[in-house]
């Protein structure tokens, strides 16, 4: 299959690029551009157009969607997470499948997007986890299954050492995309929803034929979770103004029984990616990511995908089998009527009626024995004071003092027994209860790890604690002891050690300490922007590896005078001096780079290069780059005193990168002769290859002759006396 045509468009050449290689990865044939002039005028023949909305891009999408043909789609790349424009671009066009943001960009995600919009092929959670990473599921039916899927998946997440605070966000998403598949889904075979007028008590009492399937899977950075119907009912106009309803409207909750708009705005603010694939008719797909590493919450990644393949016996949840019309609660689906059967013979009649007697009989002197009246026991259970004690699931009392009865139990049989208390781990046993003796079981219960988030202003500082040194800011530390006291330092060079005295909280707690760094009195600090931004940072000559702008704050002596250089290729560099006072602290440097093209000039021999009209560039060592607004110059290439010659070269700079290579030849005079240069002489000189005029002169003499020879790169061509004349 031949590769479709993909299109990179970012005002930013470099991202551009970027973008542009994870295109590649998705299997397009991909341009890239910066800007909407490179693409061209009138329809556009394109399967994916990635846009960076951007400065001169801001706009792209309501020029691009109306001219791209076909079933062509695109998707944004924003500057930084922001739900409302994430919505509000969604809503300008159906062509818009996604949007990214460029604040936490990976190449793999667009690469991911890319490929389900290509391919179509879109369900499953393994399109989205690293290939190696495995994937649990489960199959829910009905309300209680519900709660135990939850379970089950909070289980895992604690298993994989998943934080407090991201499972209980994982734990309300699940709950509320289980709601909409089992409740929101279903309809009937008019499209009517099933559950559109039952009470939600009336609801969660029925149970579904079609079972709703969940994956979920954690690597070590991010933990995904899906959840499937068989229905295939949810579009994406409805996704959109439900999220545009709940940040926009006073009221956000949809009142209506079975409203799904609340749940929805909820999924969106406590995940990190956001996806729903959708194959009309046959089942909806919602995917739900959470990033572990991050201190924030914030929605990066959004997408509505419609599946473009046969989907026949490939979904685990099956196809789709929509309820009669008019049913208004689930029903299991029967065959459609056909003639009645034979009658049977009265012979067989009889036999079977026989065996049915049978049967109930064996049943009532099995069953008798359980008619009657058991003993009961009474069970001890000894644990953390405070704790919440479960029987069989059930909520049988707390141990407020450390010890619970539980009266009415059934003798000579086992039962599973839990205990529960914030900030401990939970403890499970299975008991043995009997009616002659009081049972007892002791269930200690370990206490939780405390966390303290360390945060400074800026990052970078390290924590020192006790004198150890834990790590540095920002840093989430959960060694320390629960309810010990403890003096936190704060350390980073160029500013004032900070000891900061705090209480650990209890077991299962978590606090968080924010603290602004107060400077050094002897260093200041510089805050760079450029426009465009992504220069290289010179400080007083020297790089700054690894900073761009716009910077972060850069520590400075102060009251010294500094030199700060912007370097942009494609862009002339800027130069600027500040002299910040003492402790000054994100002193605004700002330069704005005037757009230049990169002219190289290079020689096979040891030369300096002048361009002239173009700053920076004068006798700078060959080979060398120097950018140029567009226009004529001139390039004068010298020689040094082992090999004098002077050379120049018109050129044009006309938005293209332009590349001038000087070939050239030594010229060496025959004895008594010596060669020309303007106001000097040399024994021999180098000039461009090819044949060339050079003017020789006897110094004795003064007589001088101009001929022509032929230069050859890089050797020496000797003159013979009988080739001159003298005039």
């Amino acid at each position: 299959m031949l590769a479709r045509r993909v299109i990179s468009l970012s005002p930013d050449k470099a991202f551009a690029k970027q973008m542009g290689t994870a295109l590649k990865a998705a299997g397009g044939a991909v341009e890239i551009h910066t800007s909407l002039d490179g693409i061209g005028r009138g329809e556009i023949q394109a399967a994916l157009i990635a846009v960076h909305i951007e400065g001169e891009l801001s706009d792209a999408i309501a020029q691009l969607a109306p001219r791209l043909a076909g079933d062509g789609r695109i998707v944004a790349v924003v500057p930084r997470a922001d739900l409302a424009r994430v919505v509000t671009l969604m809503q300008q066009s159906d062509r818009v499948a996604g949007v990214l943001t460029a604040e936490h960009w990976r190449s793999q995600d667009l690469s991911s997007v890319a490929t389900r919009i290509l391919a179509g092929d879109i369900f499953g959670l393994e399109k989205l986890v690293p290939w190696g990473t495995k994937i649990y599921s489960s199959l829910v039916g009905d309300y209680q299954e519900k709660s135990l899927c939850i379970a089950q998946v909070s289980e895992f997440a604690e298993l994989m050492s998943v934080r407090r605070k991201y499972r209980e966000a994982i734990e309300q998403v699940v709950d509320e995309m289980l709601m909409n598949a089992l409740y929101d889904a279903p309809v009937d075979e008019a499209g009517k929803q099933v559950f559109a007028e039952i009470p939600t008590k009336t609801r969660i009492s029925l149970r579904m034929e079609q079972k709703v399937v969940v994956q979920f899977a954690c690597d070590d950075k991010t933990f995904s979770v899906s959840v499937r119907d068989s229905f295939g009912t949810l579009d994406r106009n409805t996704v959109l103004r439900y999220l545009d309803k709940c940040l926009h409207s006073s009221e956000q909750i949809d009142r209506k029984t079975g409203g799904a708009g609340l749940g929805l705005y909820l999924m969106a603010n406590s995940s990190t990616r956001m996806f729903f694939n959708v194959l009309p008719g046959i089942a909806t797909e919602a995917v739900c990511t959470f990033d572990l590493d991050s201190p924030k919450v914030a929605l990066t990644k959004f997408g509505f995908f419609q599946e473009r393949i046969d989907a026949a016996g490939r979904l685990a949840a099956g196809p789709s089998r929509l309820l009669p019309a008019g049913i208004s609660h689930p029903v299991e689906r029967r065959a459609r009527e056909a003639p009645p059967p034979p009658r049977a013979p009265a012979t067989v009649i009889a036999a079977l009626s026989a065996a049915i007697v049978l049967l109930l009989v064996l049943i009532g002197l099995v069953a008798y024995p359980r008619l009657k009246s058991h003993p009961t026991a009474r069970l001890t259970v000894v644990t953390e004071p405070g704790s919440t004690i479960e029987i069989e699931g059930r909520v049988r009392g707390v141990a407020d003092d450390g010890t619970l009865v539980v009266d009415g139990l059934e003798a000579g049989r086992p039962y599973r027994v839990k205990a529960l208390h914030g900030g401990f781990r939970a403890a499970e046993t299975v008991a043995q209860v009997e009616s002659d003796r009081v049972a007892r079981v002791e269930l200690p219960l370990t206490p939780e790890t405390a966390s303290v988030t360390f945060r400074s202003d800026p990052d970078g500082a390290t924590v020192i604690v006790d004198g150890k040194e834990l790590g540095k800011t920002p840093l989430t530390v959960t060694s320390l002891a629960p309810r010990a006291q403890i003096t936190a330092v704060l350390r980073r060079p160029g500013y004032v050690d900070d000891a900061l005295t705090l209480t650990v909280p209890g077991p299962g707690g978590e606090a968080t300490v924010d603290h602004d760094l107060q400077f050094s009195p002897d260093v200041a600090s510089l805050v760079i922007t450029s426009d465009p931004p992504g220069a290289a940072v010179f400080v007083d000559d020297q790089r700054l590896v690894g900073v761009v702008t716009p910077s972060d704050e850069l520590l400075v002596e102060a009251g010294a005078a500094h030199t700060v250089a912007m370097k942009l290729p494609g862009y002339l560099p800027a130069r600027v001096k500040v002299t910040p006072g003492r402790g000054a602290r994100a002193v605004p440097v700002t330069a704005t780079l005037v757009a230049g093209v990169g002219v190289t000039v290079s020689a096979n021999l040891d030369a300096r290069v002048t361009i002239d009209g173009v700053p920076g560039c004068k006798r700078r060592t060959a080979p060398v780059t120097c950018p140029a607004p567009k226009g004529r110059y001139q390039i004068k290439l010298e020689g040094t005193t082992k090999m004098p010659f002077r050379v120049t070269r018109d050129i044009e700079v006309d938005g293209d990168e332009v590349e001038a290579a000087f070939e050239l030849g030594v010229v060496e005079a025959p004895a008594g002769w010596k060669l020309v240069l303007p106001g000097e002489i040399h024994s021999r000189i180098a000039i461009e290859t090819g044949r060339r005029k050079v003017t020789l002169k006897q110094p004795e003499g003064g007589a001088s002759v101009t001929i022509e020879v032929r230069a050859v790169a890089g050797k020496v061509t000797r003159i013979a006396t009988d080739d001159l004349v003298a005039p």
